[in-house]
């Protein structure tokens, strides 16, 4: 299934579990050959590509992150698989937040919103897959 949104179901299993837990979200992206503006947004007349136009949304997301508490662990292109083969993704972002509550709320908050426009302007769709810590070995590096 290719989507940009999540459905009513993934939404409501996303609200449903620990609201204060740490999460990373793993971003699969897929840009579009051609950013798809709205007719009177003024970058409609620029001919953007659409990682032209999510590279927009990626930079004025930057400081929204840093203002909630969260941050980007990594960033980049995904030419070839190794193992597997699903969607040729042209992009993988991994961003840290504080909690599930903190990534809903920047969702709706105005900052938010008022940037929105360019990740649906360039993506073509996405896979964003929650995850979460699992008690190892990696948990005594970080005290």
């Amino acid at each position: 299934m290719t989507a940009i949104q999540p459905t009513p179901e993934q939404a409501q299993a996303f609200l449903s579990r620990d609201q204060d837990q740490p999460i990373v979200m793993v971003n699969l992206l897929k840009f579009k050959e051609k950013a798809t503006y709205a007719p009177d947004r003024p970058e409609a007349a620029e001919n953007l590509s659409g990682a032209e136009a999510y590279q927009r949304y990626g930079i004025a997301v930057q400081k929204i992150l840093a203002d909630i508490g969260a941050r980007p662990l990594f960033a980049g292109t995904a030419p070839h698989y190794m193992i597997g083969g699903g969607h040729d993704w042209d992009m993988v972002a991994l961003v840290r937040y504080p909690s599930r509550a903190t990534m809903m709320a920047m969702g709706t908050s105005d900052a938010y919103q008022a940037i929105h426009y360019h990740r649906e302007a360039g993506l073509a769709f996405q896979d964003l897959i929650e995850v979460t810590a699992v008690p190892g070995p990696a948990d005594a590096a970080e005290t």
